[in-house]
């Protein structure tokens, strides 16, 4: 019993020492984005292409390290019980855009697309801003990094009982899970790509974000075909 104990002591202190390390990486890294916006402005100087093309190769590696500490941030959040939301009224198809502009680096890499279709009535919830940002792009991230060069992401907005809900798919499908949603497990990773940093925690927060907010996530694939992932969200 005392060496479950220690090890529960262990386990926890880990934990803490992982998410003080994370906190204190964030804001450098945070400082280094900025830093690389304001040499992208080109306002001090003219960017050549080759010297563009490294900073947009920083740009998207800061951002990817950002991603990564922000999950690992949020992980411990929510298995500590210090996950609170601060919901606010939106338009959801502005917010969604605007969202999808912050990604567009991310989707240029592989020349990719998005393309929104909607059938809302009406356009408005009460979602924690930074939380539902994060939760999509956590699934953009997923589609962008799965779905081939030069291809079409499509996000479907519709309404079933009385909730608003999210589709993402995306072209492709590299997995084969015998249970599809073991996906949203904690440390799950389905990249074969050795080259990748994958934490396996992305999806992880998406669930947890969206169950937090009182809807649900699941995932509908066909190998080589298509990955989808949809969300429910209550209108409050």
């Amino acid at each position: 019993m005392n060496n479950i104990k220690e090890q529960k002591i262990k386990t926890q202190d880990k934990e803490s020492l992982l998410a003080m390390v994370s906190h204190d990486l964030k804001n450098p890294v945070s400082s280094g984005i900025m830093a690389l916006k304001l040499l992208q402005d080109a306002k001090l100087s003219p960017l050549n292409t080759y010297q563009t093309e490294i900073l947009e190769s920083l740009m998207f590696g800061f951002k990817y390290m950002k991603n990564l500490i922000e999950n690992v941030l949020d992980r411990y959040k929510l298995e500590n019980k210090v996950y609170y939301l601060h919901k606010v009224p939106v338009n959801f198809i502005l917010f969604l855009n605007s969202t999808i502009d912050e990604c567009k680096y991310l989707l240029s890499d592989k020349q990719q697309t998005v393309k929104i279709l909607s059938d809302l009535k009406d356009t408005n919830i009460e979602i924690d801003i930074l939380e539902i940002t994060r939760a999509i792009n956590n699934l953009l991230s997923n589609s962008a990094k799965y779905s081939p060069a030069n291809s079409e992401i499509i996000i479907k907005l519709f309404e079933k009982n009385n909730n608003l809900c999210m589709s993402i798919e995306n072209k492709g499908c590299n997995f084969q899970l015998d249970n599809p949603n073991e996906i949203f497990d904690k440390f799950v990773s389905v990249s074969k790509d050795s080259k990748s940093l994958a934490s396996g925690l992305g999806l992880y927060i998406v669930k947890e974000i969206i169950t937090t907010h009182g809807g649900k996530v699941f995932v509908e694939s066909e190998f080589g075909k298509f990955t989808r992932f949809t969300i429910t969200l209550p209108r409050k």
